[in-house]
């Protein structure tokens, strides 16, 4: 599998902390792509420059500098929005108002405490499950506005 092709160059749009299970990367182009095969590796940048590399067809994602690959894929239907008000984290059956008006609450059971006003929120789907990502924590939700 040494044989990668160039496919294109990025640099991510953000913290960069590595590959873990289900990881979602924006590139600064406003695509996203996430992490298609279980793969622990901590690496922190800010806005890292990076390749996206074809091999036996698949996709793989490169930090420059890095010898670490890992698969991933296109994802195309994310939501960028903020939570109204206090985030504390995800209790079981948690609903969240986002501020472009949609409703999305917690559908499987996870506890987490994280605390924070109004912050950043994504939403996206995979395998038609949709997880929301908030201050590093993630839960399945599903939309209910």
């Amino acid at each position: 599998m040494n044989d990668y092709e160039l496919v294109k160059t990025f640099q991510i749009d953000g913290e960069f902390q590595g590959f873990d299970d289900d990881m979602l990367f924006k590139m600064s182009d406003g695509t996203y792509w996430i992490q298609d095969q279980y793969m622990y590796w901590y690496y922190y940048a800010y806005c890292p420059k990076g390749s996206l590399l074809r091999a036996n067809g698949r996709l793989y994602l490169k930090i420059d500098g890095q010898d670490q690959t890992v698969p991933v894929r296109q994802i195309v239907d994310v939501v960028e929005a903020q939570i109204s008000g206090d985030f504390n984290g995800w209790e079981g059956e948690t609903t969240y108002k986002l501020t472009n008006g949609q409703v999305w609450q917690q559908c499987t059971y996870h506890y987490e405490y994280s605390y924070s006003y109004s912050p950043e929120a994504m939403v996206y789907s995979v395998g038609g499950i949709y997880k929301m990502k908030v201050e590093g924590t993630t839960a399945e939700v599903r939309q209910v506005e």
